[in-house]
């Protein structure tokens, strides 16, 4: 999930950077900043590799959304 939203974020001028001390046992925060560094969005992830819930899944889709455009997991 998170090389897809960096791959994204890319594609719309955006840059993902992992907030240090943020989060809580394997669990992440990040940001999204534009080209100015200013922050437009925040996300967490947990750091390890198992699979998505299809909650957690559509939280992100749902919280991003107003950067990368509806159902923007879906394309490709």
């Amino acid at each position: 999930m998170l090389a897809l939203i960096r791959r994204h974020a890319r594609a719309h001028g955006l840059t993902v950077r992992e907030l240090a001390g943020r989060g809580k046992g394997s669990h992440r925060l990040y940001a999204l900043e534009d080209a100015t560094g200013s922050e437009v969005a925040r996300f967490g992830l947990t750091g390890h590799a198992r699979d998505l819930s299809w909650t957690v899944m559509e939280h992100l889709e749902d919280g991003l959304a107003h950067l990368f455009g509806q159902k923007w997991t879906e394309s490709r």
